[in-house]
């Protein structure tokens, strides 16, 4: 699909901006967040996942709006908007939030925070360029622990309705072998390979913190840099990374603690839960202290990063 803007409408709506979201989707927060930022009112229309329940994402009624079943989608008087890192920056150009477009220096150090921590083509690679591709393998335990409360049947439809069926193979073997899944080699390798080469993306985040004294990543300003690294920052704590990750990086845990105080972070992804997500999050805690393979895990790569 292409990206950003589209020339066409996918449908008639009555409010000028409406977002198909879901409560777990990492690029759906970041959307959320960017648009209680800005204080857009929009349509709410939430998609489920086969991690929060089914694979509405792929039925004939979503795949009118996106093909490639995916979300987040953002209309903008109908016309799609497609990739939210195409989204965020559209959002925040359509209001000129304070007024960052002006400040050419400034915009280029927001661009590139904010591409290296968006999700860019394949999730299993270019990790060492995209921080944002390394959060799928990182987030496999959580899926395995939340795919416990979803039916076999409704990922087995995704092979019939999902137009990305490697994908739905995968959600397949993780449901039926669950956290053993993570035993097998490739996958061992992607995660630690995916966890080193966030941790050095991570490490060039806390000198960019350190050499400053802004308020924020770029400046003083709230912007879409900030946006992209919060929801990364935040899947880290859900999937149990954050203690290893953040345990040698003062700053930042300084930052994402200021973070997670701003109301649109609350409003785009505390007060946006899911009870698959609630259990899932519950039982990977369980995994971590008393599983021996993931607690192996956790220890080796807490040695990697030493």
């Amino acid at each position: 699909m292409p990206i950003g803007l589209q020339d066409y409408t996918v449908e008639e709506t009555s409010t000028e901006w409406t977002l198909y979201h879901n409560d777990f989707s990492l690029c759906s927060r970041k959307v959320r967040i960017c648009l209680h930022e800005t204080g857009l009112d929009y349509e709410s229309k939430h998609i489920d996942l086969i991690e929060t329940g089914k694979y509405e994402v792929a039925s004939k009624e979503f795949l009118k709006i996106n093909p490639s079943a995916t979300v987040p989608v953002l209309l903008h008087n109908g016309r799609p908007i497609y990739e939210s890192h195409e989204q965020i920056k559209y959002i925040f150009d359509h209001k000129r939030v304070n007024e960052i477009n002006e400040q050419n220096n400034i915009q280029i150090e927001v661009d590139y925070w904010t591409e290296k921590a968006s999700m860019v083509g394949n999730p299993v690679k270019e990790h060492k360029k995209y921080a944002g591709n390394t959060i799928g393998p990182l987030t496999f335990p959580l899926f395995a622990t939340m795919l416990g409360y979803v039916s076999i049947f409704e990922i087995l439809k995704g092979l019939i309705m999902h137009p990305i069926k490697q994908r739905v193979l995968i959600f397949l073997m993780l449901k039926i072998f669950g956290i053993n899944f993570l035993k097998q080699r490739p996958i061992k390798n992607l995660i630690k390979s995916a966890f080193n080469d966030l941790n050095d993306h991570l490490d060039e985040l806390e000198s960019k913190l350190s050499s400053s004294n802004d308020k924020w990543l770029i400046g003083d300003n709230f912007t879409i840099a900030d946006i992209s690294w919060a929801v990364i920052l935040h899947r880290l704590e859900e999937c149990g990374w954050s203690d290893l990750l953040f345990k040698n990086k003062t700053f930042v845990k300084a930052y994402y603690a200021e973070i997670k105080k701003r109301p649109s972070f609350v409003k785009g992804i505390v007060d946006q839960s899911n009870p698959n997500l609630e259990k899932g999050i519950c039982d990977l805690k369980h995994y971590i202290e008393h599983n021996l393979f993931l607690k192996s895990i956790h220890k080796k790569l807490d040695e990697s990063i030493r």
